[in-house]
Order: structure tokens, then C-alpha cells, then sequence
């Protein structure tokens, strides 16, 4: 059996919005993996979200929930798979969102009940992401855009670039400044496999949807500009476009 290192754990908790076990912050909510499954969960829960947000466009609620969603499967499974060669258990059942304060951009921290992982079987690597991206896409990924695309109508587009602006925020920008030598080559051949070598079927879609958003121009930032905006700025009367939106650049 084998688990996350307490450098591995440290190093999510110091860069991304990770939570340890056991939590010693008390929570304000708790929304377990299990709880997006179905249509109805995933309602209740973004209706407690857009309430606590105070925003004034559901939407802009699904919308950042969806963004929020994504950037926890990046950071928590996708950069541990790419970095470290381990790949977290991120069946719903092990798989929680934990906010820890009153903010009103709602930013929980990703916490998993289980810090067990697999690793790849020797000269198997790229079998064992590809199966594991396989069932993280195309079982949980696709099927919570889709519940949020029945119950809002935002786009699947939409959706899918709100996971993709984390991806390629990681894999291209956050990367370069934290790793070095065959650690880095490896995220850099991940990266290169996930937009270009996986197919629709990985996604439980016709094409690849990380593939049309790669060609975006960069800005000055190195950050690539949207092609759809997210709604963000309709959240309520003090809100903005995003750096990258394509309505600012």
C-alpha cells in the first residue's frame, strides 16, 4: 500500500489549496465528491453556493463552481500524477471540498478521506495515465459539466475551457518555476500527451476539447487568452473582467 509523502502533502498545502487530514480548522461546509453525482446533489449544492456568494447570476454561479471543481482536479490529481508518478484515489466517495472561511469568492480546500495512491507498473507509464485520465474524464469530469450544462445551459465550451485555463496554467507556466530536470520533462511529455495524444473517447467527447483551446494567443503573462468568457464579471456590481477574458483583451 502505498500513500502521499508528508513532502509530497506539504508541498500541495504551500502551493495549491490543499487540505491534510485531520482537519483541525473547523469547517464552515463540507460538500463530499458523492454530493455532485447526481443532478439534484449538485443542484442543492450550487444553490447553497450561490446564496452564500451573494451572486446575482446563476451562471456566473455554475460557472465558477465549475472552475473551482477544475482547479482541485489539477492540482490535486493531475500535478500529482505528472510530478510525484502517483495517482490519488479520486473515486467521489474519497473526494471532499472543505471551506474553512467566509469569503465570499467561496474557496474551499481539496482534502481526500484516503492519502492512498497507485503507481505505474515499470515501463507501463503512459498505459497507466492514459487509464487514469480515462476514468477521471470521462467518469467524473464530463459528467458533472453535463449535469451543470442540463440544469444552467452553460455552454460545454465554457466548461471545458474553465478546466482548461488551470491545465495550462500548470503544465506551462507554474511548472517551469518549481521543478527541474527529468521531474520537468516528465510534466513537460504529460502535457504534451494529454492536449495532443488523447482522443475524444478519453473524454467521453468527439474531440479532444484541450486540443481546440491550445492555439489561444498568449499575453504579455505567458497566460493564454479565453476564448469564451466565464461570466465572472456578473457575479454582483463589484466584479470585473478576468485578465484573460476575450472581452478585455
Amino acid at each position: 500500500m502505498t500513500h502521499m509523502t508528508e513532502q509530497e502533502e506539504a508541498f500541495m498545502r504551500n502551493h495549491f489549496r490543499y487540505l491534510s487530514e485531520p482537519i483541525e480548522e473547523q469547517p464552515h461546509e463540507i460538500i463530499d465528491g458523492s454530493d455532485l453525482l447526481t443532478r439534484q446533489g449538485l443542484q442543492e449544492k450550487l444553490d447553497e453556493i450561490h446564496i452564500f456568494m451573494e451572486s446575482q447570476f446563476f451562471l456566473t454561479t455554475a460557472s465558477i463552481f465549475s472552475k473551482r471543481y477544475s482547479y482541485y482536479i489539477v492540482t490535486g490529481i493531475l500535478a500529482m500524477m505528472s510530478a510525484f508518478n502517483k495517482c490519488p484515489d479520486f473515486r467521489p466517495q474519497n473526494f471532499r471540498l472543505v471551506r474553512v472561511d467566509e469569503d465570499k469568492k467561496w474557496l474551499p480546500k481539496l482534502n481526500f478521506v484516503s492519502i492512498e495512491v497507485t503507481l505505474p507498473e515499470p515501463f507501463e507509464r503512459k498505459k497507466w495515465l492514459r487509464e487514469n485520465l480515462t476514468q477521471l474524464f470521462k467518469e467524473h469530469v464530463r459528467p458533472l459539466f453535463l449535469h451543470i450544462n442540463q440544469l444552467t445551459r452553460l455552454s460545454m465550451n465554457v466548461l471545458w475551457e474553465n478546466f482548461a485555463i488551470y491545465l495550462f496554467w500548470f503544465y506551462e507556466r507554474f511548472a517551469k518555476e518549481h521543478f527541474t530536470g527529468e521531474q520537468l520533462a516528465q510534466i513537460y511529455d504529460d502535457f504534451h500527451f494529454i492536449v495532443h495524444e488523447l482522443d475524444g473517447a478519453v473524454f467521453g467527447e468527439e474531440k479532444n476539447p484541450f486540443h481546440y483551446f491550445h492555439y489561444q494567443p498568449k499575453l504579455p503573462s505567458g497566460a493564454r487568452e479565453r476564448k469564451c468568457c466565464c461570466l465572472s464579471y456578473k457575479l454582483n456590481e463589484e466584479s470585473g473582467y478576468c485578465k484573460v477574458c476575450p472581452h478585455r483583451c
